[in-house]
């Protein structure tokens, strides 16, 4: 794909094929680790056809959009970035302006047409360009300066210090996972955790790509806690530019009350802290639930991500995870056995892009 844009006749836009030159413009720029090849890498186990879109100024990157074009029979075609990530739609270099932004929406827009999607979600985007697309604000998250770490731990509310002091001295050991083996035992207690909340697991598949790409080049990073040899918490935390960013958070209910998440939790704020990162960024969540008020705690700034979606078909709707019609279904699938879940599950997960 290669168009002239009429604002500035010298932006070119194509389909990017070079991992390296993409990653080395997102990681230039300060992007988030969903926009990185390797997310895309992931993404691609299901079979999601890749359009990572560059605007260039000659031979020079000034812009990108990873964007996904996911197809399925219950939730209808879209172009997502990213999927499964909450932010790294457009990322700009450093000193373009929002023409770029501009640009990029406009080829996204005639993408969008060309492959007859519903509707297009970029989220958690930094920029005041809109060109049809609305903006919307659907959730939240917190970031935490981890500059210094004692200056983070006295932001912290007491009595989540408190917790986290208890469970440091309640003989669960912390680990850092380097291996295979880490990762499948992290897959098991993430589909019990996932089948907790109601949700389909994403496959073992989409944990390895990830593990085999952004681990390999440092990118993630995998903190288990374990009492008597058996995991009880773990998070996947991405890193990438000034920040690292919570990821894929999994914990045994049964052992909720030595408050490992909180312990968990703040490993990753310390280890950011001394790695010389600016921020922890705790995730997409839902103001006022349970989850929020935890994430709350940690002392973090309230940021929203900024959503835009540009809808083709005007009477397209955006899937909402949350709605009342849904619960029945949670209900049935929390009863199901792991194996049925594991079985049945990426297939059902590969098509809810959030």
């Amino acid at each position: 794909m290669t168009v002239q844009s009429q604002a500035k006749a010298q932006l070119t836009a194509e389909r990017c094929a070079d991992p390296e030159a993409w990653d080395a413009f997102v990681a230039r720029n300060d992007g988030s680790p969903f926009a990185l090849w390797g997310w895309g890498d992931a993404v691609e186990t299901y079979r999601h056809d890749r359009w990572y879109v560059v605007a260039k100024d000659g031979d020079r990157i000034v812009g990108g959009v990873p964007l996904f074009y996911v197809r399925s029979r219950l939730f209808g075609s879209k172009l997502v970035s990213p999927p499964f990530g909450e932010r790294g739609s457009i990322l700009l270099a450093d000193g373009a302006d929002d023409d770029v932004a501009s640009f990029l929406l406009e080829r996204t827009k005639e993408l969008a047409e060309t492959l007859d999607v519903d509707f297009v979600s970029l989220r958690g985007g930094d920029t005041d360009a809109r060109r049809g697309f609305e903006e919307r604000t659907r959730f939240v998250t917190f970031r935490a300066p981890v500059a210094s770490a004692d200056d983070a731990w006295e932001r912290i509310k007491e009595s989540r210090r408190r917790q986290i002091t208890q469970a440091a001295d309640s003989e669960m050991v912390h680990d850092v996972g380097d291996s295979l083996a880490d990762l499948r035992e992290y897959y098991r207690l993430y589909l019990r955790s996932v089948r907790g909340h109601g949700s389909p697991p994403h496959s073992f598949a989409f944990f390895r790509t990830l593990w085999e790409t952004l681990g390999e080049s440092g990118n993630l990073r995998m903190e288990m806690l374990r009492k008597d040899g058996v995991l009880v918490n773990a998070v996947i935390n991405l890193a990438l530019g000034s920040t690292v960013t919570q990821w894929g958070v999994v914990n045994d209910y049964e052992y909720r009350d030595l408050n490992g998440g909180s312990l968990l939790v703040w490993k990753s704020m310390e280890w950011a802290a001394e790695s010389d990162y600016d921020a922890y960024e705790f995730g997409r969540t839902r103001e006022g639930s349970g989850v929020y008020m935890f994430k709350k705690s940690f002392g973090g700034e309230k940021t929203w991500y900024s959503d835009l979606h540009y809808f083709p078909n005007p009477s397209a709707e955006l899937p909402h995870p949350e709605k009342d019609a849904y619960e029945p279904i949670k209900d049935v699938w929390k009863k199901l056995p792991i194996p049925v879940t594991r079985l049945v599950g990426p297939h059902l997960r590969q098509s809810i892009s959030l």
